[in-house]
């Protein structure tokens, strides 16, 4: 058959655009589909783009929350390692303390095994400072020489208030050449303190430190050497300068009075004054013109 025949063909032609136009709308569908598909592509992007962006917001955050717990990090480890240092020191604080408890400990525990100890007098007191393991000896009565006889012994004597008496026939000798002796006199204060009055009797304490070994005196001081224990303190004492001279006293700052007996005999005797500093050959300052003395006993 003649092809252009049937082209000229009215129905033939119908029946192509219809077949045209069937596959048109099939196209038609499908670009609709796939335009849909594409709209859907399109909004799932825009979705996932915004979430890309929030999650980059939030890795950002982190990142400045991790940089921030890194710095505080660096710095707890610094804190950490200065407190590291501080602890080594204070051990080492702690060894060294130690051992020199372990030294003490042993020094006492030698010195308890040996017995020994330190006797000292306390003047102006009726008993002992309970300080450093200090005990009583004896309680006493403060006595020396008159404050206006050339002889006797100048050092002042703390005499026990139960004497015991020489022997009968020890005198013979001594009185049959004639009397001389030297003579023994208690002592008074010859000024006004705190507790005690003028022409009051001197009391006195001999006391034994039974955990030190030396026992030490030291005027113009009110405190002790470093190591040293302090037993006591107060005022330096000793007789008139016109009068006829013997030892220097330390007199406890409360200071006490004998009770034994009426109070104030005005006896005189062995009689103690306070001992002032005198400029010249002793260099002023440190010390001052007039300035009273101080003491302290110490013992180790």
């Amino acid at each position: 058959m003649d092809r252009r025949l049937l082209l000229n063909d009215p129905n033939t032609l119908l029946s192509h655009i219809e077949t045209l136009q069937r596959e048109m709308a099939s196209l038609t569908t499908k670009v609709n589909m796939l335009n849909t598909k594409v709209t859907t592509c399109n909004t799932e992007v825009t979705k996932l783009n915004t979430e890309v962006v929030t999650l980059n917001t939030e890795v950002t955050k982190l990142n400045t929350e991790v940089t921030t717990c890194n710095t505080e990090v660096t710095k707890l480890n610094t804190e950490v390692t200065k407190i590291n240092t501080e602890v080594t020191k204070l051990n080492t604080e702690v060894t060294s303390q130690q051992a020199k408890i372990n030294k003490l400990e042993n020094q006492l525990s030698q010195k308890n095994q040996e017995g020994t100890g330190s006797v000292y007098t306390v003047w102006g007191r009726k008993s002992c400072p309970a300080v450093n393991g200090t005990t009583t000896v004896y309680t006493g009565i403060t006595a020396g020489k008159s404050y206006n006889e050339t002889g006797s012994g100048v050092n002042t004597l703390c005499l026990p208030h139960n004497p015991d008496e020489a022997p009968l026939y020890f005198s013979t000798r001594v009185d049959a050449a004639g009397g001389y002796v030297s003579y023994l006199y208690g002592s008074e204060y010859q000024f006004t303190y705190q507790k005690f009055a003028q022409d009051d009797d001197v009391p006195c304490a001999v006391c034994h430190v039974t955990i030190a070994t030396s026992s030490l005196m030291i005027p113009a001081k009110t405190t002790c050497p470093s190591e040293w224990t302090m037993q006591y303190n107060g005022y330096l004492v000793s007789d008139y300068f016109n009068y006829k001279a013997f030892d220097y006293i330390c007199l406890h700052n409360d200071a006490e009075y004998m009770t034994e007996g009426a109070r104030r005999h005005n006896d005189n005797g062995h009689i103690l004054y306070p001992v002032q500093a005198i400029c010249g050959s002793l260099p002023c300052p440190p010390y001052k013109d007039g300035q009273y003395i101080t003491c302290v006993v110490c013992s180790l």
